[in-house]
């Protein structure tokens, strides 16, 4: 199909799917300004002019961008890969954990928590397989944490 509002809108839906391969959170308005170029392009006489068309397009595309960027981006702004975003209850700050491989300040070792171990460095000394350690902080998949003193581990599942 050749006509313009399809165009478009395969347009708008191709910007649309290539939001998620960008970082900036920008397409995402051109593929709305297109889809919006798309409905004005069913007006007879706006589909035969296709520089009336482009002329929306820019149009439509900076209006959604100016007035709605910042709206969108805090609707869809996640933790996913920002684990500053994440809440320090989630990342189990002051939670108390099992250490089930030696952990050192320039050495990686495991903790056990939530049901499994993770990845996990020090803020200090060593603190070896079998003691009990207090999380300070999540940073990215690490988990940092310090001695604690002999306290039953609580283990979160």
């Amino acid at each position: 199909m050749n006509e313009p509002w399809f165009v478009w809108a395969v347009i708008g839906i191709a910007c649309i799917g290539m939001e998620m391969l960008t970082p900036g959170f920008v397409m995402f308005f051109f593929g709305m300004g297109a889809l919006a170029t798309a409905l004005v392009s069913l007006i007879p006489g706006v589909n035969s002019v296709l520089w009336l068309q482009i002329l929306f397009f820019v149009g439509f595309s900076l209006i959604a961008l100016i007035f709605l960027r910042k709206h969108f981006a805090r609707i869809f702004a996640g933790s996913v890969f920002d684990s500053s975003k994440v809440a320090s209850e989630e990342a189990g700050a002051g939670e108390i954990v099992e250490v089930t491989e030696i952990v050192g300040p320039q050495r990686e070792g495991r903790i056990r928590f939530r049901g499994t171990t993770w990845r996990a460095k020090t803020t200090g000394v060593d603190i070896a397989a079998g003691s009990h350690a207090r999380i300070v902080s999540l940073q990215g998949m690490v988990y940092k944490i310090e001695p604690e003193s002999d306290s039953p581990v609580k283990d979160k599942e």
